[in-house]
């Protein structure tokens, strides 16, 4: 295996590229600049430009660093661009590499194409990071170590709700926390209200809420979220979408409940993050599977009548949101 070829990858782009970031500092150990940092893109670039660049000897640099992002070809993924790539040059590539330089790709997907001869080399000849979604329990802990960083803290009760806001999505949490140190400036504890007054709510979030008002017949609070989001430039048919995945996540989260899974089994076994699942269990304590199942036919008649009907579709959502 070469310590020289790292191959990082995962559902989560930004902890992909915070994986790498580190990787890349560390073996700089230093300020990065043209001389020993150079940076591809497979959907611009074709791989064989990344290679020559791996082969030449660092120039006015003791150290390079050549970084290879979308590295698509490492899964199925299908791309329609002019660029002609050769994957027989990388496969000879990473089975001879033997220079100094870091080569480290960033594959922005959750699975590698095990069946591509090419997958096999990588794994057999370089390092191979799977960059797992953090917990909550570690998005909390991040956050607390990212402030401190700052010479920043935050309140318990404030740290529950910027989640609340914010759901698990580390881009988002980080764009927010960036907003936040911003906001209290020479502040040094950041409390429940800064929270509430600077962070936005996440679509996945509004989404979430607005399928709670629905359960608990808050459908006054359900249209008002609703059209806030239309306002917001959402479309009809995606909230419909977001919304039915929801009632299909509370239908598994009902199923697998009633066979005594736990929180982490059923996150899982259904592949979704644990807090999602944690947001799920709260809403459908009190319903029926028949009640979900029913929701879900509701979902794919509306869907059907908001992709062929010529009436206004904020008005078919609403009437949705009353038929529930």
């Amino acid at each position: 295996m070469k310590d020289n070829i790292v191959l990082n990858y995962g559902a989560v782009d930004a902890l992909i590229e915070k994986k790498s970031d580190e990787t890349i500092n560390q073996y700089l150990s230093g300020e990065r600049d043209e001389f020993n940092y150079v940076k591809y893109d497979l959907y611009e670039t074709p791989i064989s430009v990344a290679i020559e660049e791996a082969l030449t000897l660092p120039f006015l640099s003791d150290k390079k660093v050549v970084h290879i992002k979308n590295a698509y070809l490492f899964t199925g993924e299908k791309v329609n661009n002019q660029i002609s790539q050769n994957t027989d040059d990388l496969l000879h590539f990473i089975e001879h590499y033997d220079g100094e330089t870091l080569v480290i790709f960033d594959v922005f997907n959750e699975k590698l194409d095990e069946r591509k001869k090419l997958v096999k080399t990588v794994k057999k000849n370089a390092k191979l990071n799977k960059i797992e979604q953090m917990t909550e329990q570690e998005i909390k802990q991040w956050i607390k170590s990212y402030l401190n960083e700052q010479f920043k803290d935050i309140k318990e009760d404030a740290l529950v709700t910027f989640i609340e806001l914010t759901g698990i999505q580390f881009n988002i949490i980080k764009a927010e926390l960036d907003k936040l140190i911003l906001f209290i400036g020479d502040e040094a504890i950041i409390n429940k209200q800064d929270v509430k007054e600077i962070v936005s709510r996440s679509l996945e979030q509004n989404v979430f809420l607005l399928t709670e008002y629905i359960q608990k017949g808050q459908k006054e609070k359900a249209i008002k979220l609703l059209k806030d989001l239309i306002q917001m430039k959402e479309e009809p048919i995606k909230l419909l979408a977001l919304i039915t995945s929801n009632y299909r996540l509370y239908y598994q989260c009902k199923i697998l409940g009633s066979k005594h899974y736990s929180e982490q089994q059923i996150a899982k076994t259904i592949g979704v993050h644990p807090y999602r699942v944690k947001l799920a269990l709260r809403i459908i304590r009190s319903l029926s599977i028949e009640r979900l199942l029913k929701t879900i036919d509701i979902c794919a008649d509306t869907d059907y009548e908001l992709k062929s009907s010529y009436m206004d579709k904020v008005l078919i959502l609403e009437l949705f949101i009353l038929k529930i």
